[in-house]
């Protein structure tokens, strides 16, 4: 819980610095209302690397995952719930809508993490991070052939938008590398985002890992 807090505070820009009342009563209400109303869920499939070369297109992902055997899709949502919520306090209280969606993403990004233990003990082997469309050069319009592949919207709800926008937004798509052999892990980094010419994280000199 604290965890989620935190995360959202940086999120929000806080950098470290405690809120102000009103901003931490707004992070408190956002956290539970959003406690009430996400289902999270996920589902993956795993597979031999060679098998899904077509959805493994460009140089950054295959340098990715070189060093594995297998490759593990993954999709994962809050549900939605939480697009519920943020729309709704965006029509009443848009700095209610931002506490929202800053809680509501590292939200999804602990339930993601949370899932990636499970398939540690569940799969075995030694897991790169998760690699998802839209980093480097791996094509963002890839993301509706991997729903499709995990069968997505039917066992999670997720689908995509013709501008391959996830839907519900709190959702991730991703692969991940496992091997046998224990091979580094890697390290988010700004240089593989599509999003570092206008990160606001990148802008104050931190990054959006942990």
């Amino acid at each position: 819980m604290t965890g989620v807090k935190n995360e959202a505070l940086r999120y929000l820009g806080y950098r470290g610095n405690p809120p102000d009342e009103a901003t931490a009563a707004l992070i408190d209400k956002g956290y539970n209302e959003l406690c009430d109303t996400v289902s999270p869920h996920y589902c993956h499939k795993i597979t031999a690397k060679e098998e899904v070369a077509s959805l493994l297109k460009g140089n950054d992902i295959a340098k990715h995952l070189e060093k594995s055997e297998r490759v593990i899709f993954f999709a994962a949502t809050l549900g939605s719930g939480a697009d519920r919520l943020i729309r709704t306090a965006e029509i009443t209280n848009m700095a209610y809508a931002l506490v929202l969606d800053a809680l509501a993403s590292a939200m999804t990004e602990e339930f993601c993490d949370s899932a990636e233990q499970e398939l540690k003990i569940r799969c075995g082997g030694h897991f790169t991070w998760r690699y998802s469309p839209g980093y480097g050069d791996y094509p963002i319009e890839l993301q509706p052939d991997i729903i499709r592949f995990l069968n997505a919207d039917k066992l999670i709800g997720l689908t995509a938008t013709d501008s391959n926008i996830l839907i519900p937004r709190k959702s991730v798509t991703a692969v991940i590398g496992v091997s046998e052999h224990e091979q580094d892990s890697g390290v988010r980094s700004c240089t593989t985002c599509n999003l570092r010419e206008t990160c606001k994280f990148r802008r104050s000199g931190e990054n959006c890992g942990n």
